[in-house]
């Protein structure tokens, strides 16, 4: 008889990549608000819109939602160009 014995640590996988560039300034940008339907990510987004317009003067905000796929709400390709044509930076909930 052999005794095979495995070791269940799965490997280290790290993926590094740059941050994109920061804008300058905020005051009259347009902003994305992105959430991906999970619970309480719509809230922290309202809130984190509601800062971002006290402090920026011109600033706008646009809600997004994921498009569905399957069960699940999901940011697609058409989704991305979409919001970026119409915003200058987004900020994403994805709360779990």
């Amino acid at each position: 008889m052999k005794l095979q014995v495995l070791n269940p640590v799965a490997q280290k996988v790290e993926k590094k990549g740059a941050s994109a560039p920061r804008l300058p300034d905020l005051e009259g940008k347009t902003i994305g608000l992105y959430w991906n339907a999970k619970a309480g990510g719509d809230a922290a987004l309202k809130r984190a819109g509601g800062l971002l317009k006290a402090r920026y003067a011109g600033l706008e905000t646009r809600s997004y939602v994921g498009s569905i796929g399957g069960s699940v709400h999901c940011v697609t390709k058409e989704d991305v160009k979409r919001i970026s044509q119409e915003c200058a930076a987004v900020i994403g909930s994805t709360a779990d």
